[in-house]
């Protein structure tokens, strides 16, 4: 069987994680004025990954047009849309660094896009979120899976044809193993999954992949 491209994607993150601790993530509403630039190596294909950082957006309360008031396509195109969450940097190399902070920012899907990596961006609009932790090629199932829970495990599943998140206790965690993670919890088996321990060390939150199942 031939594997979707989300999937893949996400075993290609576990696999760069390692047997490391992955720090948590952070995401805060800021106001941010400079010039902005997309980030390079944000997302494969903002289709697969970049439209789940919308909700992420307007659940923290950013809504609206493209904020991008300059190179402005003209008609025909899908500007001013709010179509993704862009990934945005000051860096007008579009660098940022595995663990780094960069902006998320409405973008329409003509600003969001490859072609436009380099091109300095102007915006009215300052309401935005600020990433902290953050990874180039990173889901954003991967970055929400990591944000602050009081529950000690972080499951993330492929079900509907697409990648899903639920903070679990310790015992659904444990209904879940001794079921082979297929409980009326989620509703069926999981094919593919990656389980998530939160580990506190030093004050500072961590991430150990618990168990997986993700092609080699």
């Amino acid at each position: 069987m031939e594997h979707t491209q989300e999937i893949k994607q996400m075993a290609n993150i576990v696999s760069q994680w390692g047997g490391n601790h992955v720090e948590s993530t952070a995401a805060a509403n800021v106001n941010y004025s400079g010039t902005l630039y997309n980030v390079e190596g944000s997302t494969d294909d903002p289709h697969i990954g970049g439209h789940n950082w919308k909700p992420l957006l307007i659940s923290m309360g950013i809504d609206g047009d493209c904020y991008v008031t300059n190179a402005n396509p003209g008609l025909g195109t899908s500007h001013p849309g709010f179509n993704v969450g862009g990934h945005m940097t000051p860096n007008s190399s579009g660098d940022v660094a595995n663990g780094g902070t960069c902006y998320l920012m409405p973008l329409c899907s003509w600003h969001n896009n490859t072609a436009r990596d380099g091109v300095a961006f102007s915006h009215t609009e300052t309401s935005m979120l600020q990433l902290s932790g953050y990874m180039q090629d990173e889901m954003a199932v991967t970055f929400m899976a990591r944000l602050p829970s009081d529950e000690p495990f972080s499951l993330m599943y492929y079900s509907d044809g697409k990648w899903q998140h639920k903070n679990l206790s310790k015992s659904e965690e444990a209904k879940l193993s001794s079921k082979g993670l297929s409980s009326d919890i989620l509703g069926s088996k999981l094919d593919h999954y990656v389980l998530l321990k939160r580990v506190v060390q030093d004050g500072q939150t961590n991430y150990v992949v618990h168990s997986k199942q993700l092609p080699e």
